[in-house]
């Protein structure tokens, strides 16, 4: 059999709305159903049961929205950026939308922190001293068990008002700390309620500094 000429794509997209319900195993099989519908030409794996070969740079935590989500595939025929992006969005679901397309430059073990912005609502004077506690701790899921973990050590927060919160957190092949942890850690530490929370990840950031592309 000849060899397939491929040429790799990294796709950036976005998962709002109530696409954040969905996990990460789903995204990839909604993914894969959505290359077939879209008759993209895009590179499957050989063997006894063929499938379509996608890579995702770093997965989102389940409830927590994304604006720069991507993936990585292989195409087998030249095809232009912008009808790469409409066919694939013409069949994703509403709140999936594909909103570039280039070859990948950086490679995912650059990947070292996400800057996410939050909006709540709870008791702002509590989540004050929250913050201004010596430490946050949490539990975190490791290989070896559960282990504890100070949050206060790799919060890295960039803006806050009422209600809001932009910061960073590690996050990578190597070490990765979910969003969701610190609001976790604050209804525990201090015993209040959160109403409401919305959590987006907005950036995700490699060594050098730059967003990951």
């Amino acid at each position: 059999m000849a060899n397939t000429t491929t040429k790799n794509i990294r796709i950036f997209f976005s998962k709002t709305g109530r696409a954040i319900y969905i996990s990460h195993l789903d995204l990839y099989r909604l993914f894969q159903r959505s290359i077939k519908r879209s008759k993209l030409p895009v590179w499957e794996t050989e063997g006894f049961n063929p499938h379509v070969y996608i890579t995702f740079a770093l997965p989102l935590a389940l409830g927590t929205a994304g604006l720069c989500e991507s993936l990585d595939l292989k195409l087998t025929e030249d095809i232009s950026r912008e009808e790469l992006i409409s066919r694939f969005n013409d069949a994703l679901p509403r709140d999936i939308r594909v909103t570039d397309a280039a070859e990948p430059v950086m490679k995912p073990t650059e990947i070292v922190l996400s800057e996410y912005e939050a909006h709540f609502e709870c008791d702002n004077a509590a989540f004050t001293d929250f913050l201004n506690s010596e430490h946050i701790m949490t539990e975190k899921k490791t290989k070896r068990g559960i282990a504890e973990l100070d949050l206060k050590e790799h919060l890295n927060i960039l803006d806050r008002s009422d209600g809001y919160l932009r910061f960073t957190f590690p996050s990578g092949t190597e070490f990765n700390i979910n969003a969701g942890l610190l609001f976790d850690a604050f209804e525990k530490q201090s015993d209040t309620e959160i109403y409401s929370l919305r959590i987006t990840r907005t950036a995700i950031k490699c060594r050098n500094g730059e967003n990951f592309h």
